[in-house]
């Protein structure tokens, strides 16, 4: 198994374990969604689902406040992020930039494409490196994908930054893409970069089901840009027709109806989180500070994480994500979760951490 196929796994379902290695959400799906799914898996599980996915995408951008035309859905932004780099930057002469130390799809994307790929360090303060970015852009990258907030690290742009990633490709011959899953847990007072696609600023803005509105198994994402951006999108997506399932469909179109349970669970969300960097402190683990609804966190003393990773799986039905294959050695990302379920965590790696043998 290769080492990204690694960092995807989520065969981890033995009873009693605490999954906080996939950014779930512990609150689950709004209410509706769950009979949404019973209800048209019953009745039409042996039909296909509508192609254009009419319904959903009107829905849609009356909640995202943009026009039909300019967005379009998949089977998951990994899809997305997928169709993209094929529609913009396929071929061995394209070139593709995204940030080191964040989400391999975007790597995984562009050499699936035969584009290469260049990854831009992150700041000294674990952040998406702005001006690189936007120097990647001028210098003719053909996609340049920009997680934000940024997974694994939770760092978050300010409208500053957004504008000046914007400017860069006002001009540039590529694409900017803002993978934004996590930033319904940042709230709309960051939805700086889809404000100004809305206003026809010439980038595109990817939105998700499976983080904040606990969709993650029916697999449901959004891409929203130009419409002539749109439109290719979509015809590169012509080989896959049925990408969107009808159950997906109908649980998110329940799901749009509850504007509320979204507004609950960033809440209870930045409230564990806040929670879990103060726990963290107090037994000797530095975590930065976040937007989104994991934190990343650096082990003392050198501690192997690969080892702790192991033994909180091991020895106490914990399971977190070991950075070492994202190039971030000696630090985990940790899923918020409920309250008690980050005292639980926490709990489990200060024994873990108490007795382990410093790394050699």
């Amino acid at each position: 198994m290769s080492e990204n196929a690694s960092f995807f796994r989520s065969d981890d379902e033995g009873p009693g374990r605490l999954r906080l290695h996939l950014n779930e959400t512990p609150y689950g799906p709004p209410p509706g969604a769950v009979e949404a799914v019973r209800e048209e898996a019953g009745g039409h599980l042996a039909h296909y689902p509508d192609p254009s996915a009419r319904t959903l995408r009107a829905a849609l951008a009356w909640h995202f406040a943009v026009a039909p035309e300019m967005l379009t859905v998949g089977n998951g932004v990994d899809e997305l992020i997928l169709l993209t780099a094929l529609t913009f930057a396929a071929g061995p002469d394209a070139d593709v930039t995204c940030t080191a130390g964040t989400f391999p799809g975007y790597g995984e994307a562009a050499r699936a494409v035969g584009a290469s790929v260049r990854a831009l360090p992150l700041t000294e303060r674990h952040a998406v490196p702005g001006a690189a970015m936007a120097a990647a852009l001028a210098d003719g990258t053909d996609l340049a994908f920009v997680c934000n907030p940024l997974n694994p690290t939770g760092s978050v742009l300010d409208a500053t930054e957004v504008a000046h990633l914007l400017a860069a490709a006002q001009d540039a011959p590529g694409r900017l893409l803002f993978d934004e899953a996590y930033l319904d847990f940042a709230g709309p007072d960051h939805d700086h970069a889809l404000e100004e696609v809305r206003n026809g600023a010439p980038a595109l803005v990817t939105r998700t089901f499976s983080k904040a509105w606990g969709l993650a198994s029916i697999r449901l994402g959004v891409l929203i840009g130009p419409p002539a951006d749109i439109a290719r999108v979509e015809r590169t997506a012509r080989a896959l027709p049925f990408r969107v399932s009808r159950p997906a469909q109908r649980a998110v179109l329940a799901a749009l109806s509850q504007p509320a349970h979204l507004e609950r669970v960033r809440t209870e969300t930045a409230r564990a989180r806040e929670h879990l960097i103060k726990s963290l402190d107090t037994i000797g683990v530095t975590a930065l500070p976040s937007a989104a609804n994991f934190v990343m966190a650096e082990l003392p003393d050198g501690a192997d994480s690969s080892r702790v990773t192991a033994r909180l799986a091991a020895e106490h039905r914990v399971l977190v994500r070991d950075l070492t294959l994202l190039g971030l050695p000696g630090r985990l990302r940790i899923t918020v979760g409920t309250v008690p379920q980050v005292e639980q965590a926490v709990s489990a790696l200060a024994a873990v951490l108490h007795t382990m043998e410093p790394s050699s």
